[in-house]
């Protein structure tokens, strides 16, 4: 054993590697968006399921006018320089967690690459436990707008059953 070490090295806390699942049903989108985005930026593998799911609160009216704003603003000149606005719900859950993060430094964007999120649950996935944010519990039914119905409102159809590679 000449020049090889007969000690094992101590785990480091960078090494280990921390995977939150979440599903995202009936959890308000911008708090489950705060947390995620901190555990992120902590190293952490977040994988979301169920985005579709995920509600708004307020007024669903100007929700849709917000975003429809936001679709509008097509590029007159070339369109591969203009931003994308998403329409998937996944999408739209995965650009709101990474308008929390800072995105314009390396640490952010190689955080970023951390996220997985699908719409409804992906097969493969049956045996894990997914857990949800208490932080971003929503138990009222009025005055709540899900990210499907939003995708929908502003032009995405959703297929009726969902399947991965099934």
């Amino acid at each position: 054993m000449k020049g090889k070490s007969a000690h094992t090295k101590p785990v480091k806390e960078k090494d280990v590697v921390h995977q939150d699942y979440i599903d995202a049903s009936n959890l308000v989108v911008g708090r489950m968006a705060s947390v995620v985005a901190e555990n992120l930026l902590r190293g952490h593998y977040v994988t979301i399921i169920n985005a579709e799911k995920a509600v708004f609160t307020g007024n669903p009216v100007i929700l849709v006018k917000l975003w429809q704003t936001r679709l509008d603003l097509r590029p007159r000149g070339n369109p591969e320089n203009a931003p994308r606005f998403h329409k998937m719900p996944d999408r739209i859950v995965k650009s709101i967690i990474a308008g929390m993060m800072p995105a314009r430094n390396m640490r952010g964007r190689e955080a970023l690459k951390h996220l997985k999120v699908f719409i409804g649950k992906p097969t493969g996935m049956e045996k894990q436990t997914f857990h949800h944010v208490k932080e971003a519990q929503h138990d009222k039914i009025k005055g709540t707008f899900t990210v499907r119905e939003l995708s929908e409102s502003i032009g995405y159809r959703l297929l009726k059953s969902y399947s991965y590679g099934e």
